[in-house]
Order: structure tokens, then sequence, then C-alpha cells
């Protein structure tokens, strides 16, 4: 089964003060590379979906801008990479990254296709009680499917609901992970607190 992966890049960063989150470093590696780095070897190709901006620069990974005047959030940002799977890898599953995620777990993709079935549409990956709906896989088909029946609105459709249609599973790490691998960064302290993960170089 060909796995395509998303990075969802398309935020405007606002909590930041502004700041693209694909550019913020963390020990001194940008969060787009830590996030494409992790994709590596799980999916391919791996697509930047960017919102209404246009990435000077990608490191060379295709830009999926979201549709005007259709749906907005990271849901367009979906909706941006279910068409293009539908385009160029029709049936593909579709796994979804927020570019802010810097220690995404690098076997995600074959635990949660493995969690993926008949019943259900997308697995969403979880830590405990807490979960993530921006990192997660999609049957992009279904997805698509979905999404294409929304009306366009100011704000939405929420992921949870979008989740709940397609009757979403939930792939824990607790029991795999000693330290959450899903937090984000959505302001400046988050940032702070997850360098602290980074191992030291040298002596």
């Amino acid at each position: 089964m060909v796995i395509v992966g998303l990075i969802l890049a398309g935020g405007s960063g606002v909590r930041l003060g502004g700041v693209r989150k694909a550019d913020l470093r963390l020990g001194n590696v940008s969060l787009l590379q830590r996030v494409t780095s992790s994709l590596r070897g799980q999916c391919a190709p791996i697509l930047l979906s960017t919102g209404s901006t246009v990435y000077p620069d990608t490191q060379g990974l295709p830009q999926v801008p979201d549709a005007p005047d259709a749906i907005t959030g990271p849901a367009a940002g979906l909706l941006a990479g279910a068409l293009w799977c539908k385009q160029n890898q029709p049936g593909a599953l579709l796994l979804s990254v927020s570019v802010d995620t810097p220690f995404f777990p690098a076997d995600f993709a074959a635990r949660a296709s493995r969690v993926l079935d008949d019943g259900c549409a997308c697995v969403v990956s979880a830590y405990g009680e807490r979960t993530y709906p921006t990192n997660a896989i999609w049957r992009s088909d279904s997805l698509l499917s979905h999404l294409s029946l929304i009306p366009p609105a100011p704000r939405g459709p929420r992921l949870r609901d979008i989740e709940a249609a397609l009757a979403a599973r939930h792939l824990d790490y607790g029991p795999l992970a000693p330290a959450d691998p899903f937090l984000g960064v959505n302001r400046m302290a988050d940032l702070l607190a997850l360098s602290a993960r980074i191992a030291p170089i040298g002596p």
C-alpha cells in the first residue's frame, strides 16, 4: 500500500508572533527538517501543505496549497493532500503530520497501518488520554469523499468531527514512549521545553 506523507505547514503562527513554524529551529535544525526526517522511510512522496502562501524553500518537497473558496484550517490541508492523491496516487493512504511536531515517531506509519481495518478510515495519534488529530493516517479516498461534501465556511470543519465521521481509531503511544512524541510548538515556551529533550553532543 502506498503511503503519501503530508506535512501541515499552512498555519500563520499567530501565537508565535507571526513566525512561520517550519522555520523555527530546535537544536539548530528547523522543525521542517526534523519532521521531514521522521517521515522519510515511512512514506513517499512527502508533500508540504502550505495553506494560501508559497514557501520559498521547501527542501525539495512538492507544495500543495489550499483550494481557493473551500474549507479552511487544517482540514483544508487534508483536502489538498487528498486531492493530490486522487490525481497522482489513487487509493493511497495519507499520513498527515503537523510541522511543529519535531519528535514524531519514525514507526507511526507501520503501527497505524496495522490498526486500520474495513470499519475505519483513519487512525489518530494519542498519548494517554490526549489525542492529536493533525497527526494521523487516513484513507485518502474516504477522506476526500467526506470533505467534498462540506460547504465552505469562515472556520473549519473541526478535525475531531472529521475523525468521528470516518470512525477513527486511536493509536496510543503511552505504553511505547517515555515522553509524548506528539507535543507541538504553539508558543516559545513550548520550543524551550522541547529543546530539553535533545541530548547534548560531546562531553
